[in-house]
């Protein structure tokens, strides 16, 4: 082959090289992804959606026999573990809880993601009163078979910037704002449950509480499924963001995971904050009957306060013992305790002793008579002639430093004298190490 021949074969196979090297480029070029799109539009607001239940289907469950269409920008779902097989949804009306029976949703279903469902053929009922959509198995609702979901939920569009929550306090809750997003700021985790897992593994779910400024409490509910499950419960103030929910009534809140916990840390602003906010629950407290029938309750006055109440008349005046004892408390983390509380009393009179302060520090659980208690002089305590709460005044704890300390509200009467005491805003405040 001559010179000029060579040339013209190099040239064929480098043009050859060029061509194919392009042709494999373009082969594996990523394709342009394509939003999903839905042709048609929502009938029917979530707020329109959930008022169905309550016209047709409360307190149990039905079918939906109409073509309604709901569209809602996805707020939660199962990423983290701590919700279970469930998506929740809402717009500017309200959110609906949608269970599926499938796990990890949360690779279709993203934050931020607009869904259109069409619920005509799906069932409508509750759990724990709040409205669910799914479906129906051994006459209760139920969750969503997941061959159903391409036939009732749509995306619409790329997932977008998460919803804002709402911010709200502990008492402006409604119902209006359930199975939504909420941001509740300036709380702090109740001194029994600060250094505790958010999940214990024993237990299907974990109650932690949160309290506001003003003693008014919240349940927060985490599952042992839980990524997060496994973390503390932190000190300090901060804000949480969750799903609001209620069972039978009472507001719960939930977690979507740990990042929805903001700015917690440091020390607690009170060793103790006890409100007794909680309908029928002395919250951390807990009552002991030594002797009597009656017992330590939570009571809201007709003033609207809520407060743990105490008396032993019922028709008539009964003898009895009866204790109000706080939950365990480290106070060898703090100097300079103090403690202050309000009570409210009627049908005694000043300094009777028919209330004391206790205080122990080997105390476990069950008869506080087995256990050594110093009283604690010093409060400021009602007359007896009205109902008016009286502020104690701060009383020093501070030489009570175990790690174990208990404090008591230790209540008598006798068959003569039987006065009826309230107690509330129970403050334990001290310097952390």
């Amino acid at each position: 082959m001559n010179k000029i021949s060579k040339i013209l074969a190099l040239s064929f196979i480098l043009t050859g090289i060029i061509f194919l090297a392009g042709c494999v480029k373009e082969k594996f070029d990523a394709p342009k992804s394509t939003a999903p799109t839905v042709t048609f539009s929502a009938n029917t607001t979530i707020a329109a959606f959930n008022q169905l239940y309550a016209d047709s289907f409360s307190p149990g469950y039905g079918k939906i026999t109409r073509n309604i269409i709901i569209e809602g920008v996805l707020v939660a779902n199962d990423e983290s573990g701590n919700i279970y097989k469930n998506i929740y949804i809402e717009d500017s009306t309200g959110g609906i809880d949608i269970a599926i029976n499938q796990s990890g949703l949360y690779t279709t279903y993203r934050v931020g993601q607009k869904i259109l469902v069409k619920c005509q053929g799906l069932y409508l009922g509750n759990y724990g009163g709040v409205p669910e959509l799914g479906y129906t198995q051994s006459g209760a609702i139920y969750f969503m078979p997941a061959i159903f979901m391409k036939d009732h939920l749509f995306l619409n569009d790329f997932p977008q910037a998460p919803p804002v929550p709402k911010v709200m306090t502990i008492t402006g809750l409604t119902t209006a704002a359930l199975s939504t997003l909420v941001r509740i700021d300036s709380v702090y985790f109740a001194s029994g449950d600060v250094g505790q897992v958010f999940g214990v593994s024993t237990a299907t779910a974990t109650n932690r509480t949160i309290i506001d400024v003003n003693g008014n409490s919240l349940v927060m509910r985490t599952s042992n499924y839980a990524n997060f499950a496994g973390k503390h419960v932190p000190n300090g103030y901060g804000s949480v963001v969750g799903i609001l929910s209620s069972y039978n009534g009472a507001y719960q809140f939930t977690l979507r995971d740990s990042n929805d916990l903001k700015g917690f840390g440091g020390a607690p602003p009170f060793i103790l904050n006890e409100g007794f906010s909680t309908t029928g629950s002395l919250d951390l407290f807990t009552q002991y009957s030594v002797t009597g029938t009656e017992i330590w309750v939570q009571y809201l006055t007709p003033g609207g306060v809520p407060c743990a109440k105490m008396s032993g008349y019922t028709g008539s005046n009964h003898a009895n013992e009866d204790w109000l004892i706080s939950p365990s408390l480290n106070l060898s983390q703090y100097t300079n305790c103090k403690l202050k509380f309000q009570s409210g009393m009627k049908y005694g009179s000043t300094g009777d002793g028919s209330l004391r302060i206790m205080v122990s520090s080997d105390y476990s659980s069950g008869d506080p008579t087995a256990a050594t208690w110093t009283e604690v002089t010093g409060a400021t305590l009602p007359t007896g002639a009205d109902w008016n709460f009286v502020s104690s005044g701060d009383l020093s704890l501070a030489a009570f430093t175990g790690s174990n300390t208990h404090f008591a509200f230790k209540y008598t009467s006798t068959t003569s004298s039987a006065a009826t005491w309230e107690v509330t805003n129970i403050i334990m405040k001290g310097t952390h190490n």
